[in-house]
């Protein structure tokens, strides 16, 4: 696998995601000179190159065909545009992307296929299905690699992401389930959260102090399970007495149906990633 501080990565459409990936990509070692940001306008670029710490396309190339030389001088590239772009981006990229040139793809609903025929049969394709969470380092991210990419090819996208998140390998039929246990689970999570904080302060107290007890015991029981490999029914067994608090929550939570409603946004979010698939 090539050295990452060797190589040009141009990231096209840095935005909410693709400017998580972009940090992503910095921590992993490539270089502010060869991180290249490109928006739809060289204001936003420009500002996503300077919190993100890499470079603007539009200063490296210039105004005029800045995508085409981006795209050229490219030894990686990050599809991080809105997927409903990729109509009018593929044919405006595929002509200048090299043979050698590794296309990542954060793009939901467009499938290896799809994106094999949008790049005229380009081979060296990665889809990677990453959560918010990547931005502070601690995101998990489903790869799905083309059938024809090499080896190489898929070590350099696990090393991309590696710095920043738990890097799954999948089979591209499972991405719909990746999307809703772990694409669309921070959102699970922050309404959860949300929730807790709310009622924490319709017992008294100030949200700030609510956000602090609430968050503190979300991260910590999440880092719990991380670094001793324990359960969750397990650890949630060590916490519960019989007949106590803790017990008579669980039995409300039970009784409400937590884990139906779980199920069924995991079912849902899974749902609506087939059916943009099959647009």
């Amino acid at each position: 696998m090539a050295n990452l501080t060797d190589l040009t990565v141009t990231v096209i459409g840095a935005g909410n995601m693709g400017g998580a990936v972009a940090r992503a990509i910095r921590k992993a070692g490539v270089g502010a000179d060869r991180l290249v940001l490109l928006n739809s306008s060289a204001t936003s670029t420009q500002v996503a190159a300077q919190e993100i710490g890499a470079t603007s396309a539009f200063e490296r190339f210039g105004s005029d065909d800045t995508l085409a030389a981006a795209v050229a001088e490219s030894d990686v590239i990050v599809l991080g545009f809105k997927p409903y772009h990729l109509d009018d981006m593929a044919p405006a990229i595929a002509p200048h992307v090299r043979k050698d040139t590794l296309i990542v793809s954060l793009l939901a609903g467009a499938s290896l296929a799809t994106l094999g025929d949008a790049f005229d049969g380009h081979t060296a394709l990665v889809r990677a299905m990453p959560n918010t969470p990547i931005a502070v380092g601690r995101g998990v991210v489903g790869l799905m690699p083309g059938d024809h990419a090499s080896e190489a090819e898929r070590a350099l996208a696990h090393a991309l992401f590696a710095q920043s998140a738990t890097v799954v390998d999948i089979p591209e039929h499972q991405v719909h389930g990746v999307i809703g246990a772990a694409g669309s689970a921070s959102a699970y999570f922050f309404l959860i959260v949300e929730a807790m904080i709310d009622e924490a302060v319709a017992q008294g107290f100030t949200r700030a102090v609510a956000t602090d007890l609430v968050v503190g015991t979300m991260l910590g029981s999440a880092t719990l399970l991380h670094e001793t490999g324990e359960t969750p029914t397990s650890a949630r067994y060590a916490v519960t007495s019989p007949g106590g608090a803790t017990a008579q929550a669980i039995a409300a939570l039970e009784e409400g149906g937590i884990r139906a409603l779980m199920a069924r946004g995991m079912r849902a979010a899974a749902q609506a990633s087939r059916k943009m698939e099959e647009r």
